[in-house]
């Protein structure tokens, strides 16, 4: 390979690992070494941006001399760096290449223009508004017009094509082409997106305006290619360039995407020079068990070219002793997947000490790569993805800073549930309970001065202002204010013509993140993990800040954002990622020409991998491709072309590990796994026994299971040994280790109790509507009472309503009319107050004032029956306090009432659904309070009538014939008064105590009942 004459065109075949690149590698270093070309006169080509960074780095070891610039390129990059040159040798303007993401937003455009005024092409009815709506529809879109573009096929000839093969979707397609080439005419400047890049560096090349200086161009991989860069290739060829290719048409992966694998066989023609082929006999990575593997899934697969590489052996002085070549993991849910895999991985790490940049997790689809990514950081396996599987919109570090760029730029308006994301996120750093207590300050301030706005409009205003919270003293406030000021700081900026990189930097710098985060970046475990995510999510939003900038220096920094905003494709993105070592998890587009020494197939289940959806089902870019190369449409069978794509990307994957391949399912009845593990080098492979991941060689696994021997285990050896073993990783300083920092060890922070007794000046105040709260659950009252969750919908309906009754309770007793009491003008009331309420949809709002107005109703009927009965109102809302020993009883009275027969009546008003029973009637504790205070006096307007009793008014649900329910407790006498005041003594001396327990199976605690938390209770930890 290396001794042929210069200027004589190649092709190597090979089988994966074979040596393809190093050959590749070694073919340039000769020709520079041995043959005195110049750096600038060899160029490699390969498929992705991370596969030309690691071939850039290894050409420039291997060749050991200055260059004039990067020694491997993608084909976009070649062909950029052609028609720029010729552009400056021209002295025109150079062309602006159009990104996938901008490319997709001019399409989306076009197509809503589209809808809204009836314009446009005649689709077909199969391609209505509602599909052409779709993300997918202009994916296939932009495919089926880069595939025209490579092949140099005119619209005119689409729409033949189309007329030819009863394709409407080509005609109409063609049609939006014209359209959308007119709109980048009007483009201020000359926009290119990559497949029209690389037509017009083939034209560059062909008329010789610009002379590439190239002797050799050497491809990898050129399986990925599609016709584009073959036409570029032999306009090279014909300028007397030596090209010479490598591949393998068994492993391509990107055929749906165009790739073209027919150009494999007939290289001559498609170069139009004569091309020598050369095939590799040694398969120098995997060993036997791999290497049969491979060759069982690529003998599936149809033959694209030569296929005598299939028959390459395995290299016999590879030694597979130390570990099985292939690994079978079944589990029982995808997280018990993830788990055995994290335990497989880092099995490898500690006792084979191979690096974890050594081994890799492929999954067949992108959206798989987040969640694998975290489930192994969860297990403390650092992992590294693709900069681009997640858009910088939708990156949580990145978007924070959109957000707030959003904001300070006037492009967003600021909302209140986006400045409390703003708010409790890493720019400001509050945590919900300081916003809490913050928005608490400021309705306070705001009620001393007489104002009535929401909590929530006055944290915006606050924000919205550089001073809006420096009258609160207090650490949030300070740290709001902090963060208002940055807002504001950047606001200012952006006015004054700042750019996007400007105004974002501004809001990071003032941040203090990239040390926060810098240095928990140089730790372990899943803190470092989040922070290097971080990091890497805000280095891509910077640098697609400067390509934004650099594109247009004049451009609006709201223009940055309304393209971040609008894109619904995540761009690539060249930004450097942290270089730690990590285990790679991606797609099998992403491991193209890598090799690592653990592989692992993940998630390899029925109906995902392989994946038997048809490609291009709306506009067939792929019938389209086939047409092109002269073959027979009606005769090729579309579902084994798409067996065949998977059967390639499966052998890609495996055929990258160097010493074990391991495939992992989940198999439930509901979940298969994949007929790709039939094959009989997986089949007989050993099974994973899950019994062996029980901790999955952590620290903080094996500290677990050292702290449970410790203190369960039975064996006096046992615990001992465990003893010993957690010492040392205390003496070592891992966390969990040492008992001090075991829960339930320490001694409390304080055994003082709440309230002295002992002190004749100290009381225990209680509220009648707590007593019950803490005779259930100590706990839940201490919660309750000292960090009190802010009122919800529900408690903020009740509110109003009550407010309506303590209204018409406070008229004069000539004016309680049956108009003043009706249904209308109660609800009045309740609609004056009903825009202080905050719902999350409108719709929401919807139902609760309809719930409401049925409340309203009920209540109505209720105060003109008492009316009509003769009742007169004494009291409404009326404050008391008496002292019962050292409890201190205080509340307020919804209504008290004076009877006909002269006795008084007290009633609390309820707008809940539950409702007690009669027996629980008798003993409730609230009904009990209010007699008490009516007995002692507490009640002035009452002093001297005789007890009516009290009673509980419910107005969610009627009965006989009422739309109103009360449930009466009896006046209390002696006796039964006596037996509460010990009660109440009992539930003081509980209140003011140091220790509050719990009550186990609380369920009106739970969450779905409305509640802020729930308390969920355990057994001690330790003996």
């Amino acid at each position: 390979m290396l001794e042929r004459p210069s200027g004589e065109s190649c092709a190597v075949f090979g089988a994966p690992g074979s040596g393809k690149t190093t050959t590749l590698v070694e073919l340039l270093a000769e020709r520079i070494s041995n043959r005195g070309y110049a750096t600038r006169e060899v160029l490699a080509i390969v498929p992705s941006r991370l596969g030309a960074t690691k071939l850039r780095d290894r050409l420039a070891l291997r060749v050991g001399v200055p260059t004039d610039g990067p020694l491997a390129r993608t084909a976009n990059s070649v062909a950029f760096h052609i028609v720029q040159q010729a552009a400056a040798v021209r002295s025109g303007e150079p062309p602006r290449l159009l990104t996938g993401a901008e490319q997709d937003r001019v399409i989306a455009e076009l197509l809503e223009g589209h809808l809204e005024d009836g314009s446009g092409p005649n689709w077909p009815d199969t391609l209505g508004p509602d599909v052409r709506e779709l993300q997918g529809f202009r994916t296939e879109f932009r495919e089926l017009m880069m595939r025209c573009v490579e092949s140099g096929v005119s619209t005119a000839t689409l729409r033949r094509l189309g007329d030819e093969h009863d394709r409407p979707e080509w005609r109409a397609a063609a049609a939006l082409i014209d359209e959308y080439g007119e709109v980048l005419d009007h483009f201020a400047a000359s926009y290119r997106d990559s497949s029209e890049l690389l037509a017009e560096a083939v034209r560059v090349v062909t008329d010789g305006t610009y002379q590439t200086g190239l002797r050799l161009v050497a491809v990898d991989d050129v399986q990925e290619f599609g016709p584009g860069l073959f036409r570029l290739l032999r306009a090279l060829a014909e300028r007397g360039v030596e090209i010479a290719v490598f591949g393998d048409a068994d492993v391509a992966v990107s055929t749906f995407r165009g790739s073209d694998l027919g150009a494999l066989g007939s290289l001559s023609d498609r170069l139009g020079v004569p091309v020598r082929q050369l095939t590799l006999d040694r398969v120098h990575r995997g060993g036997p068990g791999i290497r049969s593997i491979v060759r069982e899934v690529t003998d599936r697969v149809g033959a694209a070219a030569s296929v005598a590489h299939r028959a390459a052996a395995a290299a016999s002085d590879l030694d597979e002793s130390d570990v099985p070549p292939v690994v079978r993991i079944e589990a029982s849910s995808p997280a018990a997947e993830y788990r055995q895999i994290a335990r497989v991985l880092r099995e490898h790490h500690l006792f084979r000490d191979i690096p974890w940049s050594r081994m890799a997790v492929v999954v067949r689809s992108g959206a798989l790569v987040p969640a694998v990514s975290k489930a192994l950081a969860l297990a403390e396996v650092p992992t590294s993805t693709p900069v681009g599987a997640t858009s910088i919109r939708d990156a949580y570090a990145s978007r924070q800073l959109i957000d707030a760029a959003a904001i300070a730029t006037g492009y967003t308006a600021m909302t209140s549930e986006l400045i409390e994301s703003l708010a409790t996120g890493p720019l400001c750093g509050l945590d919900t309970v300081a916003l809490r207590r913050l928005k608490r300050a400021l309705r306070h301030e705001d009620i001393a001065g007489g104002g009535t706005s929401t909590p929530a409009q006055l944290l915006v205003d606050a924000f919205g202002h550089p001073n809006g919270f420096a009258s609160i003293d207090s650490a949030a406030a300070r740290r709001a204010g902090r963060f208002a000021r940055t807002l504001d700081a950047a606001a200012a900026l952006a006015s004054a013509g700042g750019s996007i990189e400007e105004v974002l930097w501004e809001i990071w710098s003032a941040s203090s993140l990239a040390d926060t985060w810098g240095s928990q970046a140089l730790g372990t475990g899943l803190a470092a993990e989040e922070a290097n995510r971080h990091l890497d999510a805000v280095m891509a939003l910077f640098t697609a800040a400067k390509r934004y900038v650099e594109r247009d220096p004049a451009n609006a920094a709201s223009g940055f954002l309304n393209e971040v905003f609008a894109a619904e494709v995540a761009e690539d993105s060249l930004t450097p990622q942290a270089a730690a070592d990590a285990v790679w998890v991606g797609t099998p587009n992403s491991v193209i020409g890598t090799e690592v020494d653990i592989v692992v197939a993940a998630h390899l289940q029925d109906g995902a991998w392989p994946n038997p959806q048809l490609r291009g089902s709306l506009l067939y870019p792929q019938q389209f491709s086939t047409v092109l190369a002269g073959l027979p449409v009606a005769d090729i069978d579309a579902r084994a072309e798409v067996l065949g794509d998977e059967l390639r990307m499966f052998a890609l994957t495996v055929s990258r590990a160097r010493r074990q391949v391991v495939v992992s399912a989940t198999v439930t009845d509901d979940e298969q796994p994949s007929v790709f593990l039939r094959f009989r080098g997986i089949a007989d492979a050993p099974l994973r026994n899950p019994a062996e991941g029980r901790h999955a060689f952590t620290l903080r696994g094996l500290t677990g299971q050292l702290r449970r021997v410790a203190t369960h285990s039975a064996d006096d050896h046992e615990r001992r040994d465990a003893a010993s073993a957690l010492s040392r990783l205390a003496e070592a300083g891992v966390a969990g280790a040492h008992p001090r920092d075991w829960y339930g060890t320490r001694e409390p922070s304080t055994l003082a109790p709440l309230v002295d007794l002992d002190d004749d000046e100290s009381f225990v105040h209680v509220s009648p509507s707590k007593l019950e709260t803490f005779e259930k659950s100590p706990l839940v009252w201490f919660v309750d009472t000292m960090a009190a969750a802010p009122s919800g919908v529900i408690a903020g309906i009740g509110t109003v309503i009550h407010a309506a009754m303590e209204k018409a309770g406070l008229l004069p007793h000539e004016e309680q009319t049956i108009e003043r009491l009706g249904s209308a003008a109660l609800w009045a009331d309740v609609d004056a107050r009903w825009g202080e309420l905050q719902f999350d949809a409108p719709w929401i709002g919807d139902a609760q004032r309809r719930r409401a107005r049925e409340l309203v109703d009920a209540l109505s009927d209720y105060l003109i029956d008492a009316k009509r009965g003769g009742a007169r109102v004494l009291s409404s809302e009326g404050r008391f306090s008496i002292d019962a020993g050292k409890v201190r009883l205080t509340g307020s009275i919804d209504r008290v009432e004076l009877r006909e027969d002269g006795s008084v009546v007290i009633i609390d008003l309820k707008t809940g659904k539950t409702i007690p029973s009669d027996a629980d009637i008798v003993t409730h504790a609230q009904l009990a309070a209010y007699q008490l205070a009516l007995t002692h006096g507490a009640i002035p307007d009452a002093a001297g009538n005789p007890n009516g009793g009290a009673a509980l008014l419910f107005v969610s649900s009627g009965v006989r014939g009422k739309r109103y329910r009360l449930k009466q407790q009896e006046p209390a006498d002696a006796e039964t008064l006596d037996a509460f005041t010990k009660r109440l003594a009992e539930v003081g001396t509980g209140m003011a105590a140091a220790v509050f327990p719990g009550a186990v199976d609380l369920d009106e605690r739970d969450p779905a009942a409305g509640f802020a938390y729930r308390i969920h209770l355990i057994a001690a930890v330790s003996a």
